[in-house]
């Protein structure tokens, strides 16, 4: 019933021309202006988070299927991760040959993610977030996986980080058995790192 009073009202013949004015227009694509402005920084920040757990697990998920191959052909494997410019790119080996000119282990496929995310190597105080054995003097880390899938040598950890904010998330391998986890950072530091 009251619907059909609205409809009638501006179907009338004779009305003055329904619509918005030219106040209200502005009023309205104001307020979207500023509810635009306060939502766009947590939305930024939402997706940049968001990028960083799908590279975690991503990385995550290349160590495994390292273990596994490793297991499955009854040969050693490496991960191999770099910072690569401004991408960090990952792989997995099982016949390490190195770059004759740069000395660099180059898998035979690199996996790479988003251009914001980079390997935390906290260059302002002496310990690094990223714990993994390095090539000396290169942006390249490496974990040796044995033939069983286990770690040969040093156990360690990869920090990512978003550009331009504070968030990491690491890839922690916690036993010489090749147990890989996940963790994030935390204000309070455990062992010396924010991420675990």
């Amino acid at each position: 019933m009251k619907f059909e009073s609205i409809k009638k009202r501006f179907l009338k013949a004779g009305n003055r021309a329904a619509g918005f004015t030219l106040l209200e227009l502005m009023i309205i694509l104001s307020m979207i202006g500023i509810l635009s402005a306060i939502a766009a920084p947590s939305w930024n920040r939402f997706y940049a988070i968001r990028q960083l757990n799908t590279a975690q697990d991503q990385i995550q998920g290349s160590i495994k299927l390292g273990q596994h191959l490793a297991k499955m052909q009854r040969r050693p494997y490496r991960f191999v991760i770099e910072q690569y410019g401004d991408i960090v790119r990952w792989g997995i080996t099982t016949n390490p040959h190195k770059d004759v000119a740069t000395d660099l282990i180059v898998p035979v496929e690199w996996k790479s993610c988003s251009q914001n995310i980079s390997i935390d190597t906290n260059p302002d105080t002496n310990l690094n977030q990223t714990t993994f054995r390095k090539i000396k003097d290169k942006q390249q880390w490496f974990v040796v996986l044995d033939d069983d899938g286990t770690v040969t040598g040093q156990l360690g950890r990869v920090t990512l980080i978003a550009q331009g904010y504070s968030e990491q998330r690491c890839v922690i391998m916690s036993t010489l058995l090749g147990e890989t986890r996940k963790g994030k950072n935390y204000p309070v530091k455990r062992d010396g790192f924010t991420c675990y």
